[in-house]
């Protein structure tokens, strides 16, 4: 029967131009998955709602460990002080686990 694990939800809200970036900081960091999704809506940068070139915004979310969440966290603040607008937060999640595919899950 599966069981829950504790583990962390990395929530990342960023430019879609930062899509494929992002992509590669979440690999060298060893996530070993997440989930993405387009993002619409207001916040410090304005209305963000994908109606034109740059106005779209797409959410990551990373279910990991405490260890890699946070070296995504570190990686992504070495960005946020080059001017990158990323948003990130961490919470704590409990985990539902199969691993059915006998591949590490977090």
């Amino acid at each position: 029967m599966p069981q829950m694990t504790k583990g962390k939800s990395v929530h990342i809200i960023v430019n879609a131009t930062f899509e494929r970036e992002l992509i590669k900081v979440l690999k060298e960091a060893g996530a070993t998955g997440y989930t993405q999704v387009d993002a619409r809506g207001f916040g410090y940068s304005g209305v963000q709602d994908g109606h034109s070139e740059g106005e779209s915004n797409v959410l990551f979310i990373v279910l990991t460990t405490e260890e890699k969440a946070q070296t995504i966290e570190k990686k992504l603040v070495s960005y946020i002080n080059r001017g990158y607008p990323i948003v990130s937060y961490i919470t704590d999640a409990d985990v539902l686990m199969n691993n059915r595919y006998n591949k590490p899950t977090l």
